[in-house]
């Protein structure tokens, strides 16, 4: 069967990290494939994918600014129409935490993950199977946006008028999200990115947590496929979905698989919103605030403070 050329893209921050995952994507695929890096530093030496159906390997210099989600933008736009399948990757370090690694090494395995006999990705040759498919997440990272928007409104409302999107945001937290914003994707369900207004609104690197517009954007991604009429889901969940495509399931039997299939649960690398944060969301919005104003000695210091009280409060139920 001929396939169009998938293209991956990969936002690369760390040289070593990306050397890595250029071998875990060589290893990957036996037929032809297309590689764009965006990298925020122009004197960073990159690595070209070793493999012998590597088609393209091209490299964009862009601003350290909207993490790895202004340069994916920037980076469709410079590709254009010319590809169906995409897989948006970056070089995920997640220095604050002490699992940042395995995290990473976890989400790109799901990505990658191939049968012994196959060509390619099994997401990518079921995405190439089933065309209604329009987004496909790391195993146990499509979300539940429950208690994960409070930081981001504001963003999400600047987002949602650009794009024209309607936005109801206590229904907006009774939906999905992308975690770690890496993905397999059909580019026509993304096709609203290319909104030329979305690139000046991301704002300067300044090491935020959360609450940025690149933030906003992961918690839409899926939304932005799914209003194009696409069907999104994980990778825990393809199996399922590929047994009832093969029995020509309904796409309304489709989209309700795609989410009872999920096992978000299984992620071990996701942390659960404490009952507190989920009773009291203005206190996310105080903590956001000092993490970004006070010195980093002080703020560590009440942070302590509160784990100290939460530990108590919890021992004595």
């Amino acid at each position: 069967m001929k396939h169009d050329v998938p293209v991956i893209f990969v936002h690369a921050f760390y040289a070593d990290v990306w050397a890595e995952m250029a071998d875990e994507i060589a290893r990957s695929f036996d037929r032809p494939f297309e590689v764009v890096l965006t990298c925020p530093n122009p004197a960073l030496e990159l690595v070209t994918v070793q493999s012998p159906h590597l088609v393209r390997q091209r490299r964009i210099d862009v601003e350290n600014r909207g993490r790895d989600v202004l340069p994916f933008l920037l980076a469709l736009k410079e590709v254009g129409p010319n590809f169906d399948i995409g897989l948006k990757l970056h070089t995920k370090r997640s220095k604050h935490r002490s699992d940042g690694e395995a995290w990473r090494h976890h989400i790109v395995a799901s990505l990658l993950k191939r049968e012994p006999d196959a060509t390619a990705p099994d997401v990518l040759r079921f995405m190439e199977e089933e065309a209604r498919i329009g987004l496909i997440a790391p195993a146990h990272h499509m979300l539940s946006l429950e208690s994960r928007i409070a930081l981001n409104a504001r963003s999400l409302r600047r987002v949602a008028e650009v794009l024209a999107m309607p936005l109801d945001l206590e229904r907006l937290e009774g939906e999905y999200f992308a975690a770690s914003s890496m993905f397999w994707f059909r580019r026509n369900a993304l096709e609203a990115l290319m909104e030329p207004r979305l690139p000046s609104m991301f704002e300067r690197e300044k090491g935020q947590l959360d609450g940025t517009i690149a933030h906003a954007m992961e918690r839409l991604f899926t939304g932005i496929a799914e209003r194009r009429g696409a069907i999104t889901s994980a990778a825990e969940a393809v199996p399922a979905l590929q047994a009832a495509s093969r029995q020509h399931a309904s796409t309304e039997e489709l989209r309700k698989l795609s989410r009872s299939a999920l096992r978000p649960s299984d992620n071990p690398f996701i942390l659960p919103v404490p009952e507190f944060w989920r009773k009291h969301p203005n206190f996310i919005l105080a903590a956001h605030h000092l993490y970004n104003h006070l010195p980093r000695p002080a703020y560590e210091a009440i942070r302590s403070v509160f784990r100290l009280l939460f530990r108590r409060g919890e021992a004595t139920r």
